[in-house]
């Protein structure tokens, strides 16, 4: 039975990572631990945003089975599905968590050994990783300190809205004036209805003689900057991590301990014009990191392509801690990734994924290794103007800039096929309504900046 720990970064799209490609030097430690370590090229999230991700995360199961499509949602986890962290807590495993998401996540860890954690939000201010370090290693030290195995859920929001790294990263990427009038890039952000509020609340510099001025506040106004500041709130976590990776190192854990590294989703910057948020079932979105790291059992300097998905993430902590027999018994709907990491395969764990989000938009999608679809279902609100239908040659334009939904009819009508005969038997497999059709979109219009980010449910 080996010890665990899970690093959720929350909103960490894997092509802004250095280790993944970026050009941006974002993450040079985690590019370190990717020395040592497997890397899956192709992880998606199939259910965005945090809490369907999340579940599926925790659940291996999908949002037709677990039924958490929205976020913030009245609908909570089914008593009778049981996550991951309960399976291994049942198993003799003492687990504890660094988190603040609250709810279902709570299961499987002792009320006192499920902390959250607070951070400074200022401008230019924002330690968050920080802050988050001090409860994991709180939490760590408890867990060495006692004979049972363990499992730690450690879950970092730095790249989350709003990005507010703080110095020296706030300027890492960008030099220049993010406020300069004759700039005009950013005139279509703050026109964005739903975010408004919320963008002039945060994208705005104050005075440094006196901050608190709501007047004296200058509105940035080149969208470079705003971008930057994403990168720079990945490379701030990534040096955080660096000191947690180091606290691991000298307490001797590092080799022995497996580390499983991922996301719950990415982030839209400014590619399809959705804005600094993540809504859109698109590559930014769904395509997350996933690394596994122990020199004890994972071959180092591995990068395997081929599809696999935040579904096998339960199965596959499950298999490492032998408790590979428990993801059978719940019949989680992903697989464990070991055999692929042991043979070096490129296989993936599917060739198809059906995607889903019901937050700010609400639309189907079908992934392979070579297309996207997207579909509107119905209740997306008008102003973000996305087609009713999307289709992307993910190997030809993997940024998904020209949509081929016209051009090639023959591909999205094979594909819708694809994806209805999918549904039609996973819901009869289920016995379970549709939650796209039965839920609807949680979220219409920011205008406080803290509900950003979800905090525990009192």
């Amino acid at each position: 039975m080996r010890n665990i720990i899970l690093f959720s970064l929350d909103t960490l799209r894997a092509s802004s990572m250095s280790c993944y490609g970026h050009t941006h030097l974002t993450t040079p430690h985690l590019d370190a631990i990717v020395e040592d370590a497997t890397l899956f090229e192709s992880c998606i999230s199939p259910h965005i945003p945090t809490h369907p991700a999340h579940t599926t995360m925790f659940t291996g199961k999908d949002v037709l089975t677990h039924q958490i499509i929205t976020q913030g949602g009245r609908l909570n986890l089914a008593e009778d599905i049981k996550t991951f962290p309960e399976l291994l807590s049942e198993a003799g495993y003492f687990s504890v968590a660094a988190d603040n998401l609250g709810r279902w996540f709570q299961r499987g860890f002792p009320e006192d050994l499920y902390r959250g954690y607070h951070w400074e939000s200022r401008y230019q201010n924002a330690r968050k990783a920080e802050a988050v370090n001090q409860t994991a290693i709180e939490l760590l030290e408890l867990a060495q300190s006692q004979d049972k195995p363990w499992f730690a859920f450690l879950h970092y929001w730095d790249p989350h809205t709003p990005y507010l790294p703080p110095l020296p990263f706030e300027r890492m990427f960008y030099s220049g004036d993010e406020c300069d009038p004759n700039n005009r890039s950013m005139d279509d952000v703050y026109a964005c209805e739903p975010f408004t509020d919320y963008f002039r609340q945060w994208m705005c510099k104050p005075d440094p003689d006196d901050p608190d001025n709501i007047e004296k506040k200058r509105l940035w106004t080149d969208r470079r900057y705003v971008n930057s500041q994403y990168d720079a709130s990945i490379a701030y976590m990534d040096a955080s991590l660096a000191q947690l990776f180091q606290y691991l190192s000298d307490s001797g854990l590092m080799e022995e301990t497996l580390l499983v590294i991922t996301a719950d989703h990415g982030e839209e910057l400014d590619e399809h014009e959705l804005w600094y948020d993540h809504h859109g079932l698109y590559q930014t979105n769904c395509h997350i990191p996933l690394i596994l790291h122990c020199p004890e059992v994972i071959p180092k300097g591995q990068r395997l392509e081929g599809i696999v998905s935040l579904k096998d993430i339960a199965p596959t902590v499950l298999d490492y801690a032998a408790q590979n027999t428990l993801a059978e018994k719940e019949k989680m709907e992903g697989v464990s990734l070991r055999t692929l990491v042991e043979n070096g395969s490129d296989n993936g764990s599917c060739d198809a994924l059906y995607l889903t989000e019901c937050g700010w938009m609400k639309k189907r999608g079908w992934q392979t290794k070579k297309w996207k679809l997207i579909v509107e279902t119905g209740g997306t609100p008008a102003v973000y103007n996305t087609p009713e239908v999307e289709l992307y040659d993910l190997e030809e334009d993997p940024d998904e800039i020209y949509n081929l939904a016209e051009e090639a009819h023959d591909i999205v009508v094979q594909l819708k096929n694809d994806m209805d005969n999918f549904l039609k038997w996973r819901l009869k497999e289920t016995g379970l309504p549709d939650p796209t059709v039965e839920q609807e979109i949680t979220m219409r219009r920011i205008g406080d900046k803290s509900k950003a980010v979800p905090l525990p449910e009192k």
